[in-house]
């Protein structure tokens, strides 16, 4: 079997990018993953390949292992010392050194056997030589846009993992309350799946949020602005204002001016144990109906400046 069979296998030279590795494994994952090709022995067998050759190839350490030792490399407890000296025995038609229960290094298809849970004649299931447990599948990263509500709240959202997987995925995730913009969330089992039986990978999703209409956010506290009548700041008094956690009362002291920051504490964002405040910035409005008796009020007050 020829040295550049993984990447043959994805299409791909061997001074291939990572980047162009994981493109060329997606199209052919789609290509003939077994949700789509049902009962096509052929495709299911590609599918595999295509899918080994992506485990090894998308892992640092393992294609470095494969680009110089070739198959040999990826045998479990692989040791490059026993084998150069194993090359030169061979070279000298000398005695083969001890492996530690290898009979000497096989071919790409006796590797992944060994990599992915298959068992090679004389190993058993138990013992010292036997079969490691099948390769887990692949991790995925991705990025979840949510509202910034869902972040305050911490609710359950439901998103298509499509382009990152062999095909699109409905999933749901519970958002934990008060994420912040950049943090990530890690699924257990919900990565790409393992074509040799072995458990899935994880999913890792970094969280983004959007901008929200009427809260800012600034660490554990939330801002907002509150519309309040010139009467009402004049004289002070109750505005009842919205919150994520529902209405909370805002004392509005006597000549509040406008542009007046207050707050009500513990509504802003909870994580845990912490309570952040929420921040309402007061506006003072007027009347924008055409109307002379509001004009003639309005005039009176102006006077008292």
């Amino acid at each position: 079997m020829r040295h550049d069979d993984l990447y043959t296998e994805l299409g791909l030279n061997r001074d291939a990018t990572p980047d162009e590795i994981k493109k060329a494994y997606r199209r052919l994952a789609r290509e003939y993953h077994p949700d789509k090709t049902k009962g096509n022995v052929e495709a299911e067998e590609k599918f595999k390949k295509v899918s080994a050759a992506y485990t090894v190839l998308s892992d640092e350490k393992k294609r470095a292992l494969y680009d110089k030792y070739g198959p040999d490399g990826l045998r479990d407890g692989f040791d490059p010392s026993n084998w150069e000296q194993y090359q030169r025995a061979a070279g000298a038609g000398g005695p083969s050194p001890d492996f530690g229960g290898f009979s000497g290094f096989g071919n790409l298809g006796d590797i992944f056997e060994t990599l992915f849970g298959g068992h090679r004649a004389g190993r058993s299931g138990r013992g010292p030589f036997a079969s490691p447990p099948p390769s887990r599948g692949t991790d995925i990263s991705s990025t979840l846009t949510i509202d910034l509500m869902d972040a305050i709240l911490g609710r359950e959202v439901t998103f298509q993992l499509a382009g990152e997987s062999a095909l699109p995925t409905t999933i749901k995730v519970r958002i934990p309350e008060g994420i912040e913009d950049g943090q990530s969330i890690r699924l257990k089992g919900k990565g790409a799946a393992s074509p040799f039986g072995g458990p899935p990978g994880d999913l890792r999703l970094e969280i983004r949020i959007h901008p929200d209409a009427r809260y800012t956010r600034n660490g554990m506290d939330l801002t907002c602005e509150q519309n309040i009548t010139p009467l009402l700041a004049f004289r002070g008094g109750d505005v009842e204002v919205e919150s994520p956690w529902g209405n909370g009362t805002l004392k509005v002291p006597p000549k509040t001016q406008g542009g007046r920051k207050l707050r009500i504490k513990g509504h802003g964002i909870r994580k845990n144990t912490q309570k952040g405040d929420l921040h309402i910035r007061l506006n003072i409005i007027i009347p924008l109906e055409d109307n002379p008796e509001t004009e003639k009020v309005l005039s009176e007050l102006e006077q008292q400046f």
